[in-house]
């Protein structure tokens, strides 16, 4: 048995066991301008108390990895063999360039089937998952907030780990193809399509991955998604994406955390509700608001659930409305 006293400097430098000097030299410049004092200067000091012990691990990682010897002794009393420790399985590798994903042919908007939306966004546990972070969340918010959140592409989230077992349905260049041909034709429904291709990216990292440095490099495309639901209700009003793009800007404005892209969420609520919207998938997207904004209304969100039921119950989205209620002990 091994002990690993040490901290895990590959870990902190976001490196695999097998990279090489320069590797590591420009994992640390670039983690090193993330937490630069410049960035925090403005920043509550609790951050940047963090991010202060964030340089100090980078430095006492930088310079045990880029010394031959002290490298070597290191790797010893972890039990690295050739780069990677003994009954351990580490993922560090970097994200794929979008050309590496790259399909030979993607379908146009209206030949490619939609994935079934609704039951990506079924799952309570995805709907709920930063209510219990604890004081992980405050190191995962100082990336966030240092690292600009609408970073989507670019040198930092090609360093970043992939996630085992997680496959999200779009690629980058299918993204960026919707985005081409919603930007070309500017109609209703290709916006809708590109927002919603973003909208399940995001959905599925949030349900299973929320606290990973995907989840949160990617989040200022819950902004992306927004948008083009935006622009969608720009050119044909629609009560199902008034109701996406709302929960588009509640996740972010949550997770952010951004109290006035909460307030703009909860904005529309209250016109739906106000304009007894009756859209089943509307109703859901309302009710997962109210059920999770603070303080909770989850009365008035059980009230939404229920009446999808009776106006469609048959529909998938009874089906979810069922599981939400039951989920809180409801019938």
């Amino acid at each position: 048995m091994k002990l690993r006293e040490d901290p895990d400097h590959y870990a902190i430098l976001q490196v695999t066991p097998r990279a090489s000097r320069d590797e590591i030299a420009t994992a640390y410049e670039r983690l090193r301008e993330l937490y630069s004092a410049e960035r925090t200067a403005e920043a509550a000091p609790d951050l940047q108390a963090l991010a202060t012990q964030k340089r100090q691990q980078l430095e006492q990682a930088y310079a045990v990895l880029t010394d031959a010897a002290r490298r070597e002794a290191y790797d010893r009393r972890q039990g690295f063999a050739q780069g990677v420790a003994e009954g351990e399985t580490l993922d560090y590798r970097p994200l794929p360039p979008a050309h590496g994903q790259e399909r030979n042919t993607v379908p146009s908007v209206a030949e490619r089937p939609r994935p079934a939306r609704t039951a990506q966004r079924s799952g309570v546990r995805g709907w709920l998952p930063g209510l219990a972070l604890g004081s992980a969340l405050l190191a995962v918010l100082l990336l966030l907030l240092l690292s600009g959140v609408r970073t989507t592409s670019g040198p930092a989230a090609l360093a970043t780990p992939t996630i085992s077992g997680v496959t999200l349905p779009y690629t980058e260049a299918q993204l960026n193809l919707y985005r081409t041909q919603a930007t070309a034709s500017n109609t209703a429904q290709a916006w809708i399509e590109f927002g919603n291709a973003v909208f399940d990216n995001l959905q599925t990292l949030r349900e299973q991955a929320p606290q990973s440095p995907q989840y949160w490099g990617l989040l200022g495309g819950w902004l992306d998604a927004a948008e083009a639901y935006g622009r969608a209700l720009a050119i044909q009003d629609n009560a199902t994406v008034r109701a996406d793009r709302a929960l588009a800007l509640f996740n972010y404005g949550q997770d952010a955390p951004d109290p006035q892209r909460v307030a703009e969420a909860l904005a529309e609520v209250e016109r739906g509700i106000t304009g007894e919207v009756a859209e089943p998938r509307a109703l859901i997207s309302y009710g997962l608001i109210l059920a999770q904004v603070q303080p909770p209304r989850r009365e008035e969100a059980f009230a939404l659930w229920r009446k999808v039921r009776e106006i469609a119950p048959q529909s998938p989205e009874a089906q979810t409305a069922e599981r939400l209620l039951q989920s809180y002990g409801q019938s």
